[in-house]
């Protein structure tokens, strides 16, 4: 995985600074240029119009100039602060919309960044109420997103979580991780929750009762191996390992080879997000996930419980909207 630019749009808020206070681990471990953004809500400063007050200003040519120009001291005084090396600091990019997601959305697209930055949850002021600027971000960004709900828990990431419905979109996520754990020398588990009453248990025969996760897992590696068969731009294949539920992910790039051990967790839940809200708060440092799935994970990246995932989880999570051809 690159990760030369990373972008981090933040609404100045002390909840919002937490990624400022991750960067520094991604900027240790990639050496990357960090561009910080901050959205200026045009609703905020249309309450009162000067004409009624009689103050001879325009609000284009005298007040947001100024609030730009101030903005964007506060950003580089941020920088300064939590950004220890002056050449991983890039940019300082200030907007001004009435929705903060649009702008940050364009800004991505713009700026041809590697991976973005947020915090789930920001100040309680217009979008950024209850992280819902992140919310869209995610769903519409074509960069992966790290969103965190405070700093990072852990001073280093030992264990990584991939939770997977084994639906292509979902397995795409696991490259990334394979990346991400052998950069940081974590742990990689798979994650899949049986959802006790879901009509379709990835080819296996759904029951509420008795479910054979030995089964279930049987049944998922074998899609794992397919997958990769079927998109082989990946370079990966599984290989069995000698350990219960373990196996081994073969990565081929420029003629050489990596490998990497990863531990496959079968549970059962009535609620997919909510296990794999206590897995992760429990047993992970880092979550990646795609944000398409099927069943209880598509249900929760795309409908209304994404919102509780992002504000529940305790640890960060990237999740990432992959470009399937097939």
């Amino acid at each position: 995985m690159k990760v030369d630019r990373i972008l981090i749009p933040t609404d100045l808020s002390e909840k919002s600074n937490a990624a400022l206070e991750t960067a520094d681990q991604f900027i240790e471990s990639f050496d990357c240029t960090v561009d910080l953004m901050h959205v200026i809500p045009l609703s905020k400063y249309l309450g009162d119009s000067f004409d009624k007050i009689g103050v001879p200003l325009s609000m284009d040519k005298d007040v947001y100039p100024k609030l730009v120009e101030n903005q964007r001291k506060e950003l580089s005084a941020f920088a300064n602060k939590h950004i220890q090396k002056k050449e991983n600091r890039g940019e300082y990019i200030v907007t001004i919309d009435r929705k903060p997601s649009d702008s940050i959305l364009k800004q991505i697209e713009k700026g041809n960044y590697d991976l973005v930055m947020m915090s789930a949850k920001g100040s309680h002021v217009g979008e950024f109420f209850h992280g819902s600027a992140t919310d869209k971000v995610i769903r519409r960004s074509k960069t992966p997103v790290l969103t965190l709900s405070g700093k990072m828990v852990s001073e280093k990431i030992n264990t990584i979580v991939v939770p997977c419905d084994f639906s292509n979109h979902s397995l795409a996520a696991i490259p990334m991780a394979f990346d991400l754990a052998q950069k940081f020398g974590a742990k990689l588990e798979i994650l899949n929750v049986i959802e006790m009453y879901a009509h379709d248990i990835h080819g296996v025969e759904p029951t509420t009762i008795g479910i054979d996760e030995d089964a279930v897992y049987g049944g998922l590696k074998g899609r794992l191996k397919s997958f990769f068969d079927d998109f082989e731009e990946y370079d990966f294949r599984v290989e069995d390992g000698d350990a219960e539920n373990e196996d081994i992910l073969v990565h081929s790039e420029n003629g050489e080879e990596s490998s990497l051990a990863f531990k496959t967790v079968v549970l059962k839940s009535i609620a997919a997000h909510h296990e794999i809200i206590d897995y992760g708060n429990e047993h992970a440092d880092l979550l990646v996930m795609s944000t398409h799935g099927r069943t209880g994970l598509s249900r929760m990246l795309l409908g209304s419980t994404a919102e509780q995932v992002i504000q529940h989880l305790e640890i960060p999570q990237i999740t990432i909207k992959p470009d399937l051809k097939k």
